[in-house]
C-alpha cells in the first residue's frame, strides 16, 4: 500500500525521533536474538502487538532485510518498514524511503523517496528537491546496511549520539566524513602499549558509500540539486551481530505482514 503525498505530510510532525541503537537495545526481539532464541523473536513478531508497536515493524524490517534469524526478504522487509513508518516511527521510515529508491518491495522512485524521508525529519531547510533528497537517502540507507552487515562487531564504540557524519552533494556526487564514533580496538600492537584499531573508519565509511553508490539506480543526474546535505549513517550491529543460518522450522514460523496488514494513516 502506497503512501499518498497528503499522509506523508500529516505524518512528518508525529515521527518519534529516537536512534535505532536505542530502539534495538530496548527491544525484546533483540533480546531474544542475542541470546539465540529466534523462536520467541518470531513469536514476538507475530502477535498482535505489530499494529501499535512501531519498535516491532523496525526490527522485524531489519531481521528481514538482512537476513537475522529468518530468510532475508527484502520485499517484506519494506512492508513492515511502511507500516512502522505509519505508526510515526523515523527509522522505519527512513530505511522504507532507501526501499523505494532502491525499488525492493515498492516501485523505484527517487521523488517519493524524498517524500518519506522529509516527513521522517531530513533536509528540514528544503535545501534539496524530494528527487535529490530521495537519492541522498537511499545512499544513506544503503552505506548503513553495508557497514552494519560488513564490520566486524564493536568496531564502532557505541556512544550515546555518536554516529556516522557525512556531507553529500548530489550533483557532484561527492561525499565528505564529518564525524565517526569511537573506533573499538583490536588489542595492543606487539611490544607496544598502544591498542589497534579495530577498523580505519575512513577506509570503510568511503568503501561502503561508493558501493552504495554503484549500486543504486542511476539518477537523473540534470535532477540533482548543487546543495549540500548533512547526514547521518547508522553503523550500530547489535542485531547484525547475530546473523547466524537460519533452521527451516524457525522460518515457517514467520508470518509475512502482507500490504493487506498495513494500515492507513488515520484510519483504514
Amino acid at each position: 500500500m502506497i503512501y499518498s503525498r497528503l499522509a506523508l505530510i500529516a505524518l512528518g510532525a508525529a515521527f518519534a525521533v529516537q536512534s535505532p541503537a536505542a530502539l534495538q537495545m530496548a527491544s525484546p526481539i533483540v533480546v531474544a536474538v542475542r541470546h539465540g532464541d529466534c523462536k520467541a523473536a518470531v513469536k514476538i513478531i507475530n502477535t498482535e502487538a505489530r499494529n501499535t508497536d512501531s519498535q516491532i515493524d523496525f526490527v522485524a524490517g531489519r531481521m528481514l532485510d538482512e537476513g537475522i534469524c529468518v530468510h532475508e526478504d527484502r520485499a517484506s522487509a519494506a512492508n513492515f518498514y511502511q507500516h512502522g513508518a505509519e505508526l510515526g516511527d523515523q527509522s522505519a521510515a527512513l530505511d522504507y524511503a532507501e526501499k523505494v529508491g532502491l525499488g525492493e518491495g515498492a516501485a523505484q522512485n527517487y521523488e517519493r523517496a524524498g517524500e518519506t524521508c522529509r516527513a521522517a525529519g531530513l533536509d528540514p531547510q528544503h535545501l534539496l528537491s524530494n528527487y535529490s533528497l530521495g537519492y541522498a537517502c537511499t545512499l544513506r540507507g544503503l552505506a548503513g546496511k553495508l557497514l552494519r552487515l560488513s564490520l566486524p562487531s564493536g568496531a564502532f564504540v557505541p556512544t550515546a549520539g555518536a554516529a556516522v557524519k557525512i556531507e553529500f552533494t548530489p550533483a557532484a556526487e561527492k561525499m565528505q566524513i564529518r564525524a565517526t564514533p569511537q573506533v573499538g580496538s583490536a588489542g595492543p600492537v606487539t611490544g607496544s602499549r598502544l591498542n589497534r584499531p579495530l577498523v580505519d573508519a575512513t577506509a570503510v565509511v568511503e568503501n561502503a558509500w561508493h558501493s552504495a553508490q554503484t549500486s543504486a539506480p542511476l539518477p537523473d543526474a540534470s535532477r540533482l540539486d548543487s546543495q549540500v546535505i548533512e547526514l547521518s549513517l547508522d553503523v550500530d550491529n547489535t542485531l547484525e551481530a547475530w546473523r547466524a543460518p537460519v533452521p527451516a522450522a524457525i522460518q515457517e514460523l514467520l508470518h509475512p505482514l502482507l500490504p493487506g496488514d498495513i494500515q492507513r494513516a488515520g484510519g483504514p
